[in-house]
C-alpha cells in the first residue's frame, strides 16, 4: 500500500506529542535490524529499541518463521487450557530467575504491574492481614499507564500530570534528582524509605516496587547495593519486593535479569514484558515465589482472573525463539562487551559545559543536561545525523537493539558525541 504525505490533518489516529515544542513527526514505512525508513525513504538508525522493546531488532527471519510455524499449529488457545508453548515457556523463564517461581501471564508490561499489584495483596489477605494495601515506589518510576500500574508510576513519568492518583501508592526520593541535579546514596536512600515506612505503618504496606535502572525516568542508576538494601528492608518489616524487569529484563542490563546483578536478591515477584518477544508479539509475565502461589491453593483463594489474551501461545513460542537465540549468539554476555567496549565512551564527554551527567549500565545510558534547550538540540543533531534517540525534558536516554552490529553502536556513539560536543559549544 502507497502512503501519501503530508497525511489529512482529520486523520483519525490520537496524537499525544504532536502538539509538543520541538517534536518532529516521523511516519515509518518498514524497518529492519536497527533501522527504521520513513514514508520518504529515510533511514533512521534506531537507538531507542522502538519503545524500549525490539531488542533483536527488526525483521528477524527467525522470529518471523516461530511466528508462521506457531500460528499454523495452534493460533489461539483458551488461558483456561494448558498448551506446550505456555507450560515450556513458564519453566524456561523460571530456570532463568534461579527457580523458586510460578508465571503467570499478561499482555503488556503494565498489566504484569497491576497483575503483581493484585496479587501482593491477596496474598496478605491470604494471611488474615487485608490491611496491608499499600505501595511504595520510587519517584521517578515508570510501572505503566493503567490502573495501579499508573498509580505507581512517579508523578508525570511518562503520564499526564491529570492523571488520576490513589492515595494507597506512596512515592520515595529514588537515586536522582533530575531536576535539581543531584545524587542520594545509599545510607540517604535507606532513611527515605526508612522514614515512609515509619509513617504509614508496615502493618499497612503490602510492596515496594522497584526499577533496577529507572530507564524512563531518566536512566537512573541507583548505587551499588541498593536492590540488597531494599531487598534486607522488606523482609525485616513484612513487606514483598516486587522487581519490574519490564525493561530492564532479557540482557539489556547485561544479565538476563536486572536485579541478578546483586547475587543476594531474591524477589518476591519479578515483572517482565517488552523485550520477552522483542515486542513482535504482546505478551507479558508476573513471576511469584513459590511461597505466595501456594497461598492461592487454598480453597476460596484462587485467583479466578481470565485475561483472553494473556499466555497466548504464539506469543509464548515466540519467547521461546527469542530466548534461544540470545542463548545461542551470546547476547547478554554481547551487551556487556558493548558497554565496556563502547558505550562507555560516553563516560568522556563529562566536564561539558551544560552537561551535567553521563550515567549507564549495558544498553540503557543516559545524559542530564543543565535545561531542556540543550537536550532538544542534542536530539534534533541527531536525527538530523539520521540517528533516532530518545528525549524528555533535559534528558537522552539511548538503549540500542541487543543485535546491533559493532559498527551501529559505534555510528551512535560518535554521532551522539558530536551532537552533544557541538551542543554544549553553541
Amino acid at each position: 500500500m502507497n502512503v501519501s504525505l503530508p497525511y489529512p490533518t482529520e486523520a483519525a489516529h490520537w496524537e499525544d506529542e504532536s502538539h509538543l515544542p520541538g517534536h518532529e513527526e516521523i511516519f515509518v514505512a518498514s524497518a529492519t535490524g536497527s533501522w527504521l525508513t520513513t514514508a520518504d525513504g529515510r533511514r533512521l538508525l534506531d537507538a531507542a529499541s522502538g519503545h524500549s522493546c525490539v531488542n533483536l531488532g527488526y525483521a528477524n527471519a527467525e522470529l518471523i518463521e516461530a511466528a508462521a510455524q506457531s500460528y499454523r499449529t495452534l493460533a489461539y488457545c483458551s488461558p483456561e487450557h494448558r498448551n506446550r508453548p505456555v507450560t515450556e515457556l513458564a519453566a524456561t523463564l523460571n530456570a532463568l530467575l534461579g527457580g523458586g517461581y510460578r508465571i503467570r501471564y499478561g499482555a503488556t508490561g503494565g498489566g504484569a504491574n497491576e497483575l503483581a499489584v493484585e496479587i501482593a495483596r491477596r496474598y496478605w489477605r491470604h494471611r488474615g492481614l487485608p490491611a496491608k494495601r499499600k505501595i511504595l515506589a520510587l519517584d521517578r518510576a515508570y510501572h505503566g499507564s493503567t490502573g495501579a500500574a499508573s498509580f505507581a508510576s512517579g508523578p508525570g513519568i511518562l503520564q499526564s500530570p491529570h492523571v488520576d492518583r490513589s492515595a494507597e501508592f506512596l512515592h520515595i526520593a529514588g537515586a536522582r534528582d533530575t531536576g535539581a541535579g543531584t545524587s542520594r546514596d545509599l545510607a540517604t536512600l535507606r532513611q527515605g524509605i526508612e522514614a515512609q515506612i515509619a509513617a504509614a505503618g508496615a502493618d499497612t504496606i503490602a510492596a515496594i516496587i522497584v526499577e533496577p535502572v529507572a530507564f524512563a525516568g531518566g536512566v537512573i542508576v541507583p548505587p551499588r547495593g541498593f536492590l540488597a538494601m531494599v531487598a534486607e528492608l522488606a523482609r525485616a518489616h513484612g513487606i514483598l519486593l516486587i522487581v519490574d524487569e519490564v525493561i530492564t529484563g532479557f540482557g539489556r542490563s547485561g544479565r538476563w535479569f536486572g536485579f541478578q546483578h546483586e547475587e543476594s536478591v531474591r524477589p518476591d515477584i519479578v515483572t517482565m514484558g517488552k523485550g520477552i518477544t522483542s515486542a513482535y508479539f504482546p505478551l507479558s509475565a508476573t513471576a511469584v515465589s513459590t511461597a505466595i502461589y501456594e497461598t492461592f491453593l487454598t480453597p476460596g483463594n484462587a485467583m479466578n482472573k481470565v485475561i483472553t489474551m494473556a499466555g497466548h501461545p504464539v506469543g509464548c513460542d515466540m519467547a521461546l525463539t527469542v530466548i534461544a537465540i540470545m542463548q545461542r549468539d551470546g547476547l547478554v554476555e554481547r551487551v556487556r562487551s558493548n558497554e565496556r567496549a563502547q558505550l562507555s565512551r560516553l563516560l568522556t564527554l563529562h566536564g561539558l559545559p551544560h552537561l551535567r551527567e553521563v550515567r549507564g549500565l549495558g544498553h540503557m545510558w543516559g545524559l542530564e543536561f543543565d535545561a531542556a534547550e540543550q537536550a532538544v538540540e542534542v536530539a534534533a543533531r541527531c536525527l538530523a545525523a539520521d540517528v533516532l534517540v530518545l528525549r524528555a525534558d533535559n534528558l537522552i536516554r539511548i538503549n540500542p537493539p541487543l543485535t546491533a552490529t559493532d559498527d551501529e553502536i559505534g555510528l551512535l556513539v560518535d554521532t551522539l558525541t558530536a551532537a552533544v560536543r557541538g551542543a554544549c559549544a553553541a
